[in-house]
């Protein structure tokens, strides 16, 4: 998996000093989200192979629900300090650049 840069790395140490308690603890639940996906497209000898997978910031806050109610600043914060993009779909509207290792060994 891609390691973060260090001008990514002060950038998020930043963003999660300005966010109070809650607020960080959405955004551990946000780390553990993305464990499995990055925001380029590309393999991962060690995680397998990356599907396109974007997602609105509603999606992910519906996906992380059950454990905890999201804010969408935190949420979108999370997007953003983590070099997270934007993709137009097929119906024209507009979403992050996901993308989710799947074993494509389990697969077959």
């Amino acid at each position: 998996m891609k390691e973060m840069s260090d001008k990514m790395k002060e950038r998020v140490k930043k963003w999660l000093e300005s966010l109070d308690e809650e607020e960080r603890c959405q955004a551990e639940l946000l780390d553990a989200y993305f464990t499995f996906r990055t925001n380029l497209p590309g393999d991962d000898p060690g995680f397998g192979k990356a599907v396109e997978e974007p997602k609105t910031t509603e999606e992910i806050m519906d996906d992380l629900q059950p454990m905890m109610p999201m804010s969408k600043n935190v949420v979108a914060g999370y997007m953003r300090t983590h070099d997270y993009g934007f993709t137009t779909v097929a119906d024209g509207s507009v979403r992050w650049a996901v993308w989710r290792f799947v074993d494509v060994t389990a697969l077959t």
